[in-house]
C-alpha cells in the first residue's frame, strides 16, 4: 500500500482562487482603520523605494495577486473604465519575488546603476467587505522613476486592494488593482510597482 503524501503547503483555502471572483464591492466605512492602514501603506511605500524587496513581499499573502487591467476608452461614462478580464500586467507574489529578486543577483547589468523611485500615496479610504476580517481599500497612487539624465517616468494611478486585518495595526495585503489614468501605458510605467 502506497502512502498519502500530505499536499503541499500553499496559501489558505480563503485565499485560493480570490483573484478569480469578482473584486469586493466597497461595504461600511471603516474610518476607525483609515490611520492604521495609511501607516501600513506608508511602510509599504518606503520598502519599495528603499529596495528592501523582502520587507516588501513580507507584507504580502501567500496567494497574493497584483492585477493592472487594460483601460477602455469608452464614449459613454457609466460604462466600465477598466476590463475586468483582459490585463496589461498580472503577477502572484513568486512572480513579483522574481521580478525584484533579479535585481539583487550580479547578471542584473541593465538594472545598473538603480533608479530612484518614490511612491505618494493619498486618498485612502477603508471599507468592510463581505468577508469577516478582509477590508477593501480605495487609494490613489503618484509613483516616479528616475535613473540617469534620460531615463524618467512618472504614473498616476488609482488602486483598489484587499487587505486582511490581523488585529491590532497589522494588515496582510492579499490583492491589488491598478487602475492606471494613462489611456496608453509605456512599458517604463509599467515597470514600476504601484
Amino acid at each position: 500500500m502506497s502512502k498519502a503524501t500530505a499536499p503541499a503547503a500553499g496559501p489558505p483555502a480563503e485565499e485560493e482562487g480570490y483573484e478569480r471572483q469578482p473584486f469586493p464591492a466597497r461595504g461600511t466605512r471603516r474610518r476607525d482603520l483609515a490611520g492604521a492602514v495609511n501607516e501600513f501603506y506608508v511602510d509599504e511605500a518606503a520598502a519599495l523605494d528603499e529596495g528592501r524587496v523582502d520587507d516588501w513581499l513580507e507584507m504580502l499573502a501567500p496567494g497574493f495577486i497584483y492585477q493592472v487591467p487594460v483601460p477602455l476608452l469608452r464614449e459613454d461614462p457609466h460604462l466600465a473604465r477598466y476590463s475586468d478580464r483582459a490585463m496589461l500586467f498580472e503577477a502572484t507574489k513568486h512572480i513579483m519575488a522574481m521580478k525584484l529578486g533579479r535585481t539583487e543577483t550580479y547578471y542584473a547589468w541593465a538594472d545598473r546603476p538603480g533608479a530612484n523611485v518614490r511612491h505618494l500615496v493619498g486618498g485612502v479610504r477603508v471599507f468592510d467587505t463581505d468577508r469577516p476580517g478582509d477590508l477593501r481599500v480605495d487609494s490613489n497612487v503618484i509613483a516616479c522613476r528616475n535613473r540617469g539624465v534620460d531615463e524618467s517616468a512618472l504614473v498616476s494611478a488609482g488602486r483598489q486592494d484587499v487587505l486582511r486585518h490581523l488585529g491590532d495595526e497589522r494588515f496582510l495585503l492579499l490583492r491589488r488593482r491598478v487602475l492606471l489614468d494613462a489611456e496608453v501605458a509605456d512599458h517604463q510605467q509599467l515597470s514600476i510597482i504601484l
